[in-house]
């Protein structure tokens, strides 16, 4: 089986990369906008007897759970050297460094491995099943296709673990966000994720964002896509490829406009990637009296609950901290709404307006 645990590290890290550090520590990269000479991660495992994740004799505890409080509370886990006033964002963020990586997991490596040698279980086993049902209907190459979650570095159990997948590249991804009803259509293993099956995570957003209600949630929830195969669920989250990320690390510097959200009514004028992490929403804006004329022209989305999501054309209220978008050389260039920080907790969100 090709290896999936490597000391080789990729020139720019993915979103939802995973790697280690060298006291055993297990991060998520957050997001496409990754600088050169650390990584913007979220820290989601640590080792613990108490946990219940297992991993080359390892026991480790979950300490992620999503939304800013893990985030938060993951910070005061780390060395003060992991821990840096990240100059594009302007907010403090985990980014170890990258001499700090012991271990790189490569998820299309993993997926190559359970493909050539065969499935270990049954989890591996759907994945493997889902990714030859992309490639034989949508022809998605098989080398688009990688493993996430925690089968990707072998910590999973077949009796809790879900089966987490990626799409790479923005054509592959566009392809397939276009073509869920024909998979289910094309396939008889193959089914589309019920709406009343997304209960529980309805609720998980609900309880982080109280001002959500259950329509809201809903309407939202009609737009999220997931396949079934053979009733297992399986997520599978486009990732951009370094060399397609609109924004790139250091290209813009963000700086609050207040330190509060606002609420906003807009218009989706462009959602190229809207589905990828950040998703960026270009946005007709109508004008808010607590900016003094502050013209907001895109949305951008650190919270996965919202991405995927909205289209062009589609009316939408929009609560997120107000930021300019500078130059490197200072020059303000536009202004946007951040869904997804630390001042806004629990009162950043989006929702389709009736």
């Amino acid at each position: 089986m090709p290896e999936t645990r490597q000391t080789w590290v990729p020139p720019v890290l993915r979103d939802r990369d995973v790697f280690e550090d060298r006291e055993g520590r297990v991060y998520v990269t957050l997001g496409y906008i990754q600088p050169r000479d650390r990584v913007i991660a979220l820290l989601k495992y640590v080792q613990d007897r108490g946990g219940k994740w297992k991993s080359g004799g390892r026991i480790y505890r979950r300490v992620f759970w999503g939304g800013v409080d893990s985030v938060v509370d993951g910070i005061s886990m780390l060395p003060s050297d992991y821990v840096t006033i990240d100059s594009h964002f302007g907010t403090r963020l985990v980014e170890p460094p990258r001499e700090a990586i012991a271990k790189y997991y490569s998820p299309e490596s993993k997926l190559q491995g359970i493909l050539k040698d065969g499935p270990k279980d049954r989890l591996e086993g759907y994945a493997a099943r889902a990714a030859q049902i992309l490639n034989s209907v949508l022809d998605i190459p098989l080398e688009n296709l990688g493993i996430a979650g925690s089968i990707l570095w072998s910590a999973h159990s077949p009796k809790y673990s879900d089966v987490n997948m990626n799409v790479y590249g923005l054509k592959a991804s566009t392809t397939l966000s276009k073509s869920y009803d024909r998979l289910a259509k094309n396939h008889d293993s193959i089914r589309l994720r019920r709406l009343d099956e997304w209960s529980r995570a309805m609720e998980r957003v609900r309880s982080r964002v109280p001002v959500l209600v259950r329509s809201d949630l809903e309407n939202m929830f009609r737009r999220r896509n997931a396949i079934c195969v053979d009733d297992m669920s399986i997520g599978i989250t486009p990732v951009l490829l370094p060399d397609e990320a609109p924004i790139t690390h250091g290209a813009e510097r963000y700086e609050a406009v207040l330190h509060k959200p606002v609420q906003m009514k807009v218009t989706i004028g462009d959602s190229t990637y809207g589905a990828f992490n950040p998703a960026l929403y270009l946005v007709d804006a109508e004008p808010n009296d607590a900016l003094e004329g502050v013209e907001i022209s895109r949305v951008l989305v650190y919270d996965g609950a919202f991405t995927g999501l909205f289209r062009k054309g589609d009316r939408v209220e929009v609560s997120g901290v107000p930021q300019s978008v500078s130059s490197p050389d200072g020059e303000v260039m536009q202004y946007q709404l951040m869904v997804g920080t630390k001042a806004g907790s629990g009162r950043e969100y989006m929702r389709f307006i009736d």
